[in-house]
């Protein structure tokens, strides 16, 4: 008998740490509030997730301590570079900030962790505790959208005029949301379509698009338009790859939707002055231009100051936030994921976290096709364009906004792809 009984002894740190994770996003939009409307941050979402996180150290310590030496470890290979830069430079203000990236990164290797910790012991507790934190998710940024849509919080975008196009809500780190948007709605997409009547879905997918256009990025408006009709195609399973009936009449809808919000975006470009820039690129580079915008050219000149201007220890295990004192500008930053991990944590470090995500897209992949999981089609669909979000636009595995969603949503492939350990009362 697997029961909730052989977690009694720490039940009340889960509930809580469970509970704390489901709002996390509320903290963010607070600290969004306190910059906005208050004119100083008061590291409302910092003091909010750093118990939190606290929390998960000691439950994997009782539970998976392995699992906690293994994210030790990876504490200890990302700081090689950094502490070395440290003692070079002296420059305690980079070290802390490498240290919080640091935390960025690693919270969702963590919160999978802890839930596979969870998913050892009870089943149906960990997959329910993981629904929580989505659902919840779900409904703190659907309010965060309509704040927005009514003209509070953030401007996406600065017009003149003190006018601004398209809102982040109370949210001020608008290229996370997207990733955040991604993973919450992706989910709700996935529940109504398996669980709702057809009108619920549809209901629901124009709510989506609203979103994502109400955001305007380039990331949520794609995003938005792709993600509702993945979602009922991906849950094909094991006819995934083949040509159905149900492709055939999404793809009438699609490709008049596409059109329609194509017209829109332009029309958003032009407004807030965006449209001649993303020209340019065009004719400059074509569409890896636009997707990229300009992204290409600062990774190059990143790799001139990483294989010219560095030592081979620097190229192999990172420099951090020193990595701008070589550079004629002082940036350090690619917005490319990959890129700026191996920058700024070296080569392992890149390894290890590529890996991670590039895993996760398997077993997902997998266990769609093999019909073995009803969440599998769900991870799988958002993974993946979270994967290529990451090297196109950046801001995924480094954003503390996604973090904790994104460890929930990646631990849903051991739901039924892990041995439970026997509760100590049968």
């Amino acid at each position: 008998m697997y029961d909730i009984r052989a977690l009694k002894a720490d039940i009340f740190w889960h509930q809580l740490v469970i509970l704390m994770m489901s709002f996390y996003l509320l903290a963010d939009m607070a600290a969004g509030f306190s910059v906005i409307y208050l004119g100083i941050d008061l590291k409302i979402s910092l003091l909010y997730k750093l118990p939190i996180l606290g929390i998960l150290f000691y439950l994997l310590s009782k539970s998976d301590i392995k699992g906690l030496l293994f994210i030790v470890g990876l504490v200890f290979l990302f700081f090689i570079g950094p502490f070395y830069q440290l003692m070079r430079f002296g420059r305690i203000d980079f070290f802390i900030f490498d240290f919080a990236l640091t935390l960025k990164v690693l919270t969702p290797i963590i919160v999978f962790f802890y839930f596979r910790s969870l998913f050892r012991f009870n089943n149906s507790f960990a997959y329910e505790s993981i629904e929580k934190i989505l659902w919840a998710g779900f409904f703190i940024l659907s309010v965060n959208f309509i704040i927005g849509a009514m003209g509070f919080g953030k401007s996406t975008y600065q017009l003149a005029n003190d006018e601004g196009a398209g809102s982040t809500g109370l949210i001020l780190a608008g290229n996370e949301l997207g990733g955040a948007f991604l993973v919450t709605f992706g989910f709700a997409l996935h529940k109504f379509w398996n669980e709702k009547k057809l009108s619920f879905y549809i209901f629901l997918s124009v709510f989506t698009i609203l979103c994502g256009l109400s955001v305007a990025t380039k990331t949520t408006m794609l995003a938005s338009i792709l993600i509702v009709f993945l979602i009922p195609i991906v849950n094909e399973r094991n006819r995934l790859y083949f040509f159905t009936k149900l492709k055939a009449i999404i793809f009438i809808p699609l490709t008049s939707i596409a059109i329609i919000v194509s017209y829109l975006i332009f029309d958003i470009l032009e407004k807030i002055g965006l449209y001649d820039r993303i020209m340019w690129f065009y004719k400059q580079k074509g569409i890896m231009g636009i997707l990229l915008s300009g992204r290409d050219d600062m990774a190059a000149n990143r790799a001139d100051v990483v294989f010219n201007k560095s030592n081979i220890f620097e190229q192999v295990f990172g420099q951090g936030q020193a990595l701008g004192l070589k550079d004629t500008k002082g940036y350090v930053g690619v917005e490319i994921d990959s890129i700026d991990l191996f920058n700024l944590y070296g080569i392992f470090t890149v390894i290890l976290i590529s890996c991670f995500y590039l895993w996760g897209v398997y077993q997902a992949h997998k266990q769609t096709l093999g019909n073995k999981s009803d969440i599998a089609p769900y991870v799988f669909v958002v993974s993946f364009f979270l994967l290529c979000l990451s090297q196109l636009s950046g801001h995924i595995w480094t954003s503390g906004t996604l973090g904790i969603l994104l460890g929930s949503m990646m631990s849903l492939v051991l739901k039924n792809g892990i041995k439970l350990k026997m509760s100590v009362n049968k």
